[in-house]
């Protein structure tokens, strides 16, 4: 029986020269670097465009691209002799790097880059790449173990180099760098393809790159701001009565920085982070005395009013940003200073205004700042302090360069409260100030839970706050939390002391039934009793409110609508529909075949049909993502700055995955191998729920050299698992089934990772990340039972 006559694309896999080889698998590791760089370096555009939350679409669009080009590439290439096909993969190589570098050029050349537009451009540039490397796999499947090797391994160090480009580049230069060297290994494989006019298309590619290249480092273009009104900056650039100005832009892997000052208002500049997260830096001469200073004028806010009271011995401020809380803590003679800020350019800006700003980085010796994620440095040191202050430090931007980290930070959590609290001094308080009354009522709520752990009723922990806000207007409410009751004495002189500052009481313990009345009533209630936290809960959600306490598993404090955020439902409802829309289409695809196959062909191409594949392919995709984004988030605290958590935990999965991925060669019968190895992965991830915490408590106190090796070391055996039960479908592809499908195979595990990413988010803010990862454990467990009962069959 001809192979004609089933319809089957079965491929014949030519050999290939060792120059050849070593061509293709150098190609394939640069696409693989290249795609993991485009995709982080898009993640940081998006957080400067658009909303901070909408950066994690940038990964979900690298995915629809991958996935749909699988697909076309099994209708672009059905039978490709290796000479054309060389030629062929030197285009569609070409077409990837000159569309992204295009499409980026376009995109930051417009003053207000439309969302939409913006997305589907670069899903367009992703495509290539997806032809290209569901060619690879599809037309040399023999080789797929060290194809996938050079895949993975692409992916894993280009999640570190970006880190090396972003902090010395903004992303425009970045992606345009990479695009160059993508050219050029363009022009290896059109040499292997010998063929005039692919060379000569190729070297074009690479000239327009590097005139691109040219042109923006001389017109000196940067990521556009847009349109967006919810960024402060933006509102700032676009009211004439601000008269504001950028000064100067700084990029790293932690976003752009932004210095901006004032034309009318010269006693202070204001620092940004992608747009948002405003910290104030103020003109300082080293006098706290001089009334006519910005600097005077703190003494009344309401960050300043604690310091008033309390023992002013040593001070842990998380979040110092441009300097406010430091120089609040000078002005009041506090004798040690820890300043914690995760933002490297944010530290060095301060710094080298050191001449506007009076030095506070640099000059006073009782000041020390560290660049580090706040928690994670609280809980590695045993100091305890008897102020510890954080002041509307949240960020508004994606948390590392990646935008695998999708917890807006872990500073407002019932376990972060747990940490403030066993670090205070016996007699000390924690600070937050927030930016309105609604923060309060989490911000209550989360320290009341906490609380619950010591033993203490909600009464006894309300005797224990303070909150008061300015009298001028109902924003930046301070709430202190003292390590004991306050006294009649305290809360009479704090009294006093508000009313001279012109803040309003919002809520102080042991007040007369008069004063009472004039508090907040929702916090008087829980403090008499008459109301529950659950019951003071469930009322905000029937107003759409939800201040819920957050967890470290689940730490979305700023996540005050009730159920999920449109633009999610919609991402989730739009991949999920392209997920389930191609399979249907794969299975109508065969199912099509076999029913217009001739009576002595049916069963031939029925053989050549698995209903299993797909779901194993699909399974690949949607349980890696759901293990790879939640292992990330569990590594963050451990490791510290989420930049550094993330490329580290990436590194370490993917280049194991790719040493996997080689070893699975080793082995000739891969159905077992792959259903053993998806048990092994399932028992694996679900263990780490449990074990991973107590690994991580061990090891916190260590430095930073042995916290990597412990990560390393707990990430290395998952990834060199993961990786192999991906070449191994394909070798069951190619020995098994259809070769000609590996295409398919291809798009559709690219369209369920995209699936996975978004899904990973849904769950995380439902459930918290823990589900997320037994979900993950799950998913390949079931490969295992599923897979086991259908070859059985």
């Amino acid at each position: 029986m001809k192979k004609a006559e089933t319809g089957m694309q079965r491929i014949e896999h030519a050999s290939l020269k060792r120059h050849e080889a070593i061509i293709l698998l150098l190609s394939i590791f640069m696409i693989s670097f290249a795609v993991l760089t485009f995709e982080i370096s898009l993640t940081r555009m998006f957080a400067v465009m658009f909303a901070y939350h909408y950066a994690f679409l940038a990964i979900a669009t690298t995915f629809a691209g991958l996935g749909i080009g699988g697909i076309l590439a099994y209708l672009i290439f059905p039978k490709t002799p290796k000479k054309e096909l060389f030629a062929s993969l030197t285009i569609v190589y070409s077409l990837f790097s000159l569309l992204t570098s295009l499409f980026t050029i376009a995109t930051v050349s417009s003053p207000s880059p439309n969302f939409f537009a913006v997305t589907f451009l670069f899903f367009l540039s992703f495509i290539p790449s997806g032809v290209f490397l569901a060619t690879v796999y599809r037309f040399f499947a023999s080789y797929n173990n060290v194809i996938y090797g050079s895949d993975i391994v692409g992916t894993s160090l280009g999640s570190i180099a970006v880190i090396t480009f972003l902090n010395g580049f903004n992303p425009i230069t970045t992606v345009l760098l990479v695009s160059s060297v993508l050219s050029i290994a363009s022009i290896f494989i059109a040499l292997v393809s010998s063929k005039k006019k692919v060379l000569s298309a190729a070297i074009l590619v690479l000239l327009i790159i590097l005139s691109a290249h040219l042109w923006t480092i001389y017109s000196a273009k940067d990521v556009p701001l847009g349109s967006n009104q919810g960024k402060e900056l933006v509102e700032y650039l676009n009211n004439p009565a601000m008269d504001a100005r950028i000064v100067e832009s700084r990029w790293n892997a932690f976003g752009r920085t932004d210095l901006v000052e004032f034309e009318n208002a010269l006693d202070s500049k204001v620092i940004f982070i992608d747009g948002g997260a405003g910290t104030e830096m103020y003109r300082f001469d080293g006098n706290f005395t001089n009334s006519n200073s910005a600097v005077y004028s703190l003494r009344f806010s309401t960050a300043a009013y604690p310091f008033y009271f309390m023992n002013n011995e040593n001070a842990l401020i998380i979040g110092p940003g441009g300097g406010k809380d430091v120089l609040i803590t000078l002005m009041f003679n506090v004798s040690h200073i820890h300043a914690v800020e995760i933002n490297q350019n944010t530290v060095n800006i301060v710094r080298d205004y050191s001449d506007y700003n009076g030095g506070i980085y640099t000059n006073y010796a009782n000041v020390h700042v560290h660049v580090d994620e706040g928690r994670s440095f609280l809980k590695r040191n045993a100091t305890k302090y008897d102020t510890i202050m954080l002041n509307i430090p949240v960020t508004k931007t994606i948390q590392g360069s990646t935008g695998y980290s999708l917890a807006e930070n872990y500073l407002f959590t019932t376990d972060s409260f747990k940490d403030y609290w066993n670090h205070l001094t016996d007699n000390g308080q924690l600070i937050i100030v927030a930016h309105e009354r609604l923060e309060i009522y989490k911000l209550v709520a989360t320290a009341l839970e906490a609380l619950k752990s010591e033993g203490k009723s909600i009464q006894e922990s309300m005797r224990q706050i303070v909150v008061a806000e300015s009298m001028h207007h109902s924003m930046f409410p301070v709430l202190i939390l003292k390590r004991t009751a306050f006294t009649f004495i305290e809360t009479s002189q704090m009294l006093e002391k508000s009313l001279q500052l012109s803040l309003i009481p919002v809520y102080f313990p042991n007040t007369d039934t008069v004063l009472k009345q004039e508090l907040d009533q929702t916090l008087v209630e829980l403090a008499d009793g008459k109301k529950d936290l659950n019951a003071l809960i469930a009322a905000a959600s029937l107003n759409s409110v939800d201040i819920e306490p957050p967890t470290d598993d689940r730490p979305f404090f700023y996540k005050f609508e009730v159920g999920l955020p449109f633009m999610l439902i919609l991402s989730l409802a739009g991949a999920a529909f392209l997920a389930v829309f191609v399979t249907i289409v794969y299975l109508l695809f065969w199912g099509r075949r076999i029913s217009l196959a001739s009576k002595k062909v049916k069963h031939l191409l029925a053989e050549k049909f698995s209903a299993f594949m797909p779901f194993y392919f699909a399974s690949l995709g949607l349980g890696f993502m759901l293990v790879e984004i939640a292992l990330v988030q569990k590594f963050i605290l451990f490791l510290g700055p989420p930049t550094l958590a993330i490329s580290i935990v990436l590194f370490s999965l993917l280049l194991s995955m790719g040493i996997g991925g080689f070893f699975s060669k080793k082995w000739k019968e891969p159905t077992n191998l792959a259903l053993k190895v998806s048990l092994l992965i399932g028992v694996i991830i679900i263990s780490y729920i449990f074990t991973l915490p107590a690994i991580f408590d061990a090891f916190l106190g260590y430095d930073i050299n042995m916290r990597l090796t412990v990560s390393f070391v707990l990430a290395f055996p998952v990834g060199f698992l993961l990786g192999i039960p991906f070449p191994s479908g394909v070798k069951i592809m190619n020995q098994q089934f259809d070769s000609g499908d590996i295409s398919w195979m291809w798009g559709i595990n690219g369209l369920y990772s995209l699936l996975g990413s978004t899904l990973a988010v849904v769950i995380a803010l439902s459930f918290g990340f823990s589900i997320v990862l037994l979900l993950g454990g799950v998913t390949y467990l079931l490969i295992f039972l599923i897979g086991r009962s259908y070859f059985k069959k």
